[in-house]
């Protein structure tokens, strides 16, 4: 498996970035999408093997307290800590994926499991929480259980009106 790094516009520091139209959407619904990144910050580190280890997602280094938001919405299914994750989100998107927000130096109040957070709401802040060298964000996403690598599905979704409207297919 090969590391893969976001495309450099992703990584511009600007926190939004334009995605792919919606395929053979009519003309109204063919405008990029803004896409949220998590977080405003520097790529560190990306999804793959690490020697015989593997990188189940991609790191976002930034200072601590600095805001994290949910990219894509969804329903709180864990919030707390869980080892070497230190603290953590999990949201559980539409099609069945969870993304995993981790090292967090805090949650948001109110933000518990059965919640549903829209995109761009902000779930918590940076932090260096569980086991890590330094402040960043550690984003996961899984399917069926399995880490897969999240760039492709922060980028490719589909809007109306600046609003999410679909996630990226399987």
């Amino acid at each position: 498996m090969r590391m893969t790094r976001p495309p450099a516009w992703l990584l511009a520091g600007i926190g939004m970035a334009c995605a792919a139209a919606v395929p053979a959407a009519p003309a109204a619904l063919a405008a990029p999408c803004p896409v949220a990144t998590p977080v405003v910050g520097e790529f560190s580190s990306g999804f793959g093997m690490r020697g015989r280890r593997l990188h189940p997602g991609v790191d976002l280094r930034a200072p601590v307290g600095t805001p994290v938001q949910a990219p894509v919405a969804g329903v709180v299914r864990f919030t707390g800590r869980y080892y070497a994750y230190g603290l953590i989100v999990d949201i559980e998107h539409r099609d069945g994926s969870v993304s995993r927000y981790a090292h967090l130096s805090r949650i948001e109040p109110g933000l518990r499991p059965g919640v549903l957070v829209e995109a761009g709401e902000r779930i918590g802040a940076v932090g260096r929480t569980g086991r890590t060298t330094g402040a960043h964000l550690h984003l996961e996403l899984r399917r069926e259980g399995r880490p897969v690598d999240p760039w492709p599905w922060l980028t490719r979704t589909a809007c109306l009106d600046d609003r999410q409207i679909a996630e990226a297919p399987r």
